[in-house]
C-alpha cells in the first residue's frame, strides 16, 4: 500500500506486501506535531499510539470478536464502530506495524484445523501490539487491557496469555479487502479475515470465549480503543546442553 497523500510518517515496514483496502485512497491530515488523523482515527507518528472511537455493543454474550464494524457480526462482538477498516489499516501501516501470522499458531491446536496461510515478517515482532480500552465513568477516566473484557468459559477468568495481540492484516480475495467486506477488526476466535487476532491458547475454539460483564461498562457507552507497541518478545534462555558455535 502506498503512503496516503498528506501523511508525514514514512511508509510502514512491510507496507508493500499488505492488503490494499477496497475503498478509495484515505485522506490523512496532520493535526499537530507528530499527530495525525484518518477517518476519525487519531495516531501519533512518534509514539505509534493509535486511538479508535468505538462503543459498547453487548455486555454479556458468547463472543468470537472484540470489535466489528457496526454492519458486521455484531451479534458476537463486545464492541462496534463506524470507522472504516481500510482507514485503520492505513494508520497501522503508517505507525510501522507490520502484518504477519507469526504467533497465531499453537502446537496443541487440533490437527484438522484449517492451516493458517503463513504471512512472514520482515521485522521480527512488528506484528505485536498492546490494546487497551479507555472510557469515562463516575466522573473519571477508566482504562483497562482489552483482554480483561473476555473470559475463558471454563475458568471464568481472562486469558492469562493475552497481554499482546497480533496484527495479522486480513487478506485480499475476489471480494476485495476481507476486513472491509466483512467488517472484522479484532477477533478472539481466530479469523484471518480480521485485521487483528488473539494469540491466546484456545484461539482455535469458537465456543471458548464469553464477555466479562463485571468489567464492561453499560451498552452504548463510548469507548476509546488504544493500540500501542508491545514490548519485545522475551527470548528463551539457551539450553545448558547447547554448545555455542566457535
Amino acid at each position: 500500500m502506498a503512503q496516503a497523500a498528506g501523511a508525514a510518517p514514512s511508509s510502514a515496514t512491510g507496507a508493500e506486501k499488505s492488503p490494499a483496502p477496497a475503498a478509495g485512497r484515505p485522506s490523512v491530515k496532520q493535526t499537530g506535531p507528530d499527530q495525525y488523523e484518518v477517518g476519525g482515527i487519531k495516531f501519533n507518528g512518534a509514539t505509534r499510539e493509535i486511538s479508535v472511537p468505538v462503543v459498547i455493543n453487548y455486555k454479556q454474550l458468547p463472543i468470537e470478536y472484540m470489535l466489528v464494524h457496526e454492519t458486521g457480526k455484531v451479534h458476537e462482538s463486545v464492541l462496534k464502530t463506524a470507522i472504516n477498516p481500510s482507514d485503520l489499516q492505513v494508520a497501522l501501516l503508517l505507525c510501522h506495524y507490520e502484518p504477519g501470522t507469526e504467533g497465531l499458531a499453537h502446537p496443541d491446536a487440533p490437527k484438522d484445523l484449517s492451516p493458517i496461510k503463513p504471512l512472514p515478517l520482515k521485522t521480527p515482532g512488528a506484528n505485536r501490539m498492546k490494546i487497551d480500552v479507555e472510557w469515562q465513568q463516575d466522573g473519571g477516566t477508566k482504562r483497562a487491557p482489552l483482554s480483561e473484557w473476555m473470559l475463558d468459559v471454563n475458568t471464568r477468568k481472562p486469558p492469562p496469555d493475552l497481554d499482546v495481540w497480533i496484527f495479522s492484516g486480513s487478506f485480499v480475495d475476489h471480494d476485495g479487502f476481507a476486513a472491509q467486506a466483512q467488517g472484522s477488526f479484532i477477533a478472539a476466535y481466530l479469523d484471518r479475515a480480521a485485521m487483528i487476532n488473539s494469540p491466546a491458547k484456545g484461539n482455535w475454539d469458537d465456543d471458548l470465549w464469553i464477555s466479562n460483564p463485571a468489567k464492561i461498562p453499560d451498552e452504548g457507552t463510548p469507548v476509546t480503543l488504544i493500540i500501542s507497541p508491545a514490548p519485545p518478545a522475551k527470548q528463551e534462555p539457551p539450553s545448558p546442553n547447547t554448545k555455542s558455535k566457535p
